[in-house]
């Protein structure tokens, strides 16, 4: 009977570590997107979901990876300059890292803003 009880915790033991390696080879294979930049018009990565949005589509644009290194974010918040002509700053929070990261319009840099 004792040897029935340790064969039924092994095989919950098992499933269980079964079932956390099935959940962190989704996270890697999430993150393993390779971003290639694109000059092709209309850009392929830019998909519509609801087709009442396509007016607001600009054909001539692009998207361009400024950041790596952040699981999700939110954003981006974009600041304009003091003055006219000034350059601005993209702020984008960084959740699980718990910050806040900017991006310099001028010197093209990614750095942390406030953590």
């Amino acid at each position: 009977m004792q040897s029935q009880r340790l064969n039924e915790r092994r095989n919950i033991l098992k499933a269980a570590a079964g079932a956390g390696f099935a959940t962190l080879g989704g996270s890697a294979l999430a993150q393993a997107f390779e971003f290639k930049p694109n000059q092709r018009y209309p850009d392929p990565a830019v998909q519509i979901l609801d087709t009442s949005f396509t007016k607001y589509r600009i054909y001539s644009s692009t998207l361009e990876q400024v950041a790596t290194g952040m699981r999700w974010a939110e954003g981006p918040a974009y600041f304009p300059g003091a003055s006219a002509g000034a350059p601005g700053y993209v702020l984008v929070s960084d959740i699980p890292n718990n910050r806040i990261m900017k991006f310099d319009e001028t010197s093209g840099q990614f750095t942390v803003f406030r953590a």
